[in-house]
């Protein structure tokens, strides 16, 4: 005899459990230190390239498929840096960001926008960050730029 679910109980089990979007980005940096921040079009501020993960699609593959479209850079995908959940709160919901290591390139790399999505990017020193993103990503960003350093992996919660 099966202990299992009959499948249309199964089926109902599954549809009633949470769901979380889900969000990746890459830390991208010049010679110099500096981060690459860009500007959307469909909201106030800068961000980091990257965006919304896919269905089927993991994390890392989906920063580095969004760093492509949006910003034109075929980068080697660098390892997790950190991991951000938010609370449900807002239109997003309960949400989780990964943050990769986009590493360095030179400052004279060309960026070619997604102009369906982004009006500009533009260099930001580490100290500067905090004026043109959000708390979430900047405790992202910088979070991210210490573990660089130590080679460690940060999570945090936002919100609630």
């Amino acid at each position: 005899m099966s202990s299992y679910l009959p499948e249309n109980e199964l089926k109902e089990f599954i549809a009633a459990l949470p769901t979380r979007r889900l969000a990746s980005s890459a830390l991208i940096r010049d010679p110099h230190g500096r981060v690459l921040i860009v500007e959307p079009n469909y909201r106030d501020g800068w961000t980091l390239p990257g965006g919304t993960v896919e269905a089927g699609e993991d994390p890392r593959t989906g920063c580095f498929r969004e760093v492509l479209e949006e910003v034109g850079l075929q980068l080697p995908e660098g390892r997790l840096l950190v991991v951000a959940h938010g609370l449900a709160a807002g239109i997003w919901g309960d949400s989780v960001a990964f943050l990769y290591d986009g590493g360095v390139i030179p400052e004279d790399t060309e960026i070619t926008l997604q102009e369906e999505e982004l009006d500009s990017h533009r260099w930001a020193e580490p100290d500067e960050i905090l004026g043109y993103v959000g708390d979430r990503m900047g405790r992202m960003i910088l979070s991210g730029l210490e573990q660089l350093e130590t080679g460690g992996v940060s999570e945090f919660v936002i919100g609630g």
